[in-house]
């Protein structure tokens, strides 16, 4: 039977991540794939139960370079992998998703003879390794490496090398379907306010404090009102949330952290008067008809609203100019300029399923004939294996 196989970071917790895989593992399965997934984080609630299956195929090494392991240790690992793979056929594929994992899952598709494809899905794409270019520049001259937004592989290949203009590699991880109209308790359990501020996703992004800071200043200069901060999401490191409500120093502005949460409850999003978040979360109080304010995931400031003024998510368009926190939340708290269009939970899973098409397309029209890199040309300074040695042993 031909396998997907995904190699990605973790099936506890919650996440984009998380989602974008449990929505191509249901699609995939539809599509005769048996699905299997290989993860480095070995504990932690399972939040996502189409993914509970797998808690046990954890493999932490892969979050270091292979090459950090001796020859005898790397195929030990990889013999782990094949083992928990079980048979595959010419039709299976593995599919990486970050920067380490892209490493071994060249090196363990070679050994099982299938295809490796690369969609890195991450926010920041300034790397800037010589050696890790050079490969992921051979992966997408044979059609094998994609990225999560139209700008990404610009700012990958950045004073590399330059890219053909017309040159599309932009597949979506679909992750914005995690709200349901579920009962919960929450709303009433949120301190009241003038006005609620939300924001999507994990609480431990690097946007976060920046925005806190932002919020904070907001609320110092409308000290008439009072302000609720409402986090829906959370952290695996509860130092996140102390460095939040440090950071919220207004007095008129309370923080209210949900913690993780899945699904997200659609009558929670309808206590917020606007959504301030980025990538994948933003969309998803957008596409319910929430007046989402969308930030940029490097400079971590406004691109506008999603759906009205902009329809960048990840990263800003050359000829978008940054708008201040200021100016959108006082248009859309005091102005009334951009309100909530919401009405009923929407339908979004044939735009899924669309999506999910072209990533098989895009796929199908990669190279027929299996080659891999040489990935002894991406080993890891002297210095690192010295310390590794030393302390790892």
């Amino acid at each position: 039977m031909k396998k997907y196989i995904f190699l990605t970071f973790a099936v506890f917790g919650i996440g984009g991540t998380q989602i974008y895989v449990r929505n191509k593992l249901l699609y995939l399965q539809k599509r005769g794939f048996e699905v299997k997934v290989l993860t480095t984080e070995a504990d932690g609630e399972i939040m996502v139960k189409e993914l509970e299956a797998f808690a046990e195929l954890t493999f932490p090494e892969v979050m270091n370079n292979p090459y950090l392991y001796s020859k005898n240790e790397r195929e030990h690992i990889l013999d782990k992998m094949c083992k928990a793979l079980g048979e595959v056929d010419k039709d299976s594929v593995i599919e990486s998703n970050f920067i380490q994992a892209t490493l071994w899952g060249e090196l363990l598709a070679q050994k099982l003879k299938i295809k490796h494809f690369i969609l890195l899905i991450q926010e920041d794409y300034t790397l800037g390794l010589a050696p890790y270019l050079k490969y992921y520049k051979f992966k997408l001259d044979r059609g094998e490496l994609a990225v999560n937004t139209k700008f990404a592989l610009k700012q990958l290949f950045s004073g590399y090398c330059d890219l053909p203009e017309n040159l599309t590699a932009d597949l979506l991880p679909v992750c914005f379907n995690t709200v349901e109209d579920c009962q919960s308790r929450l709303p009433e359990l949120l301190p009241k306010a003038d006005y609620t501020i939300a924001s999507l996703g994990r609480v431990n992004k690097p946007f976060v404090l920046p925005m806190v800071k932002e919020l904070t200043q907001y609320a110092k200069l409308h000290k008439d009102k009072s302000f609720l901060l409402l986090f829906i999401g959370g952290s695996p490191d509860k130092n996140d949330y102390e460095d939040i409500k440090n950071t919220a120093t207004a007095d008129n502005l309370q923080v209210y952290i949900t913690g993780p949460i899945f699904p997200v409850p659609y009558c929670l999003l309808k206590c917020a008067d606007v959504f301030i978040s980025s990538a994948g979360a933003a969309r998803t109080s957008a596409d319910e008809g929430f007046t989402t304010i969308v930030l940029d995931a490097n400079d971590f400031k406004p691109m506008g609203i999603v759906g009205i003024t902009t329809n960048d998510l990840v990263h800003r368009s050359p000829d978008s100019p940054i708008v201040p926190t200021e100016l959108l939340l006082d248009e859309v708290l005091f102005q009334k300029k951009y309100p909530h269009t919401a009405k009923e939970l929407s339908n979004i899973q044939p735009e899924i399923d669309t999506e999910f098409d072209r990533h098989l397309a895009y796929l199908d029209k990669s190279e027929k004939s299996l080659n891999y890199y040489d990935m002894k040309k991406i080993q890891p300074a002297l210095k690192r294996k010295i310390i590794k040695l030393i302390y790892h042993r």
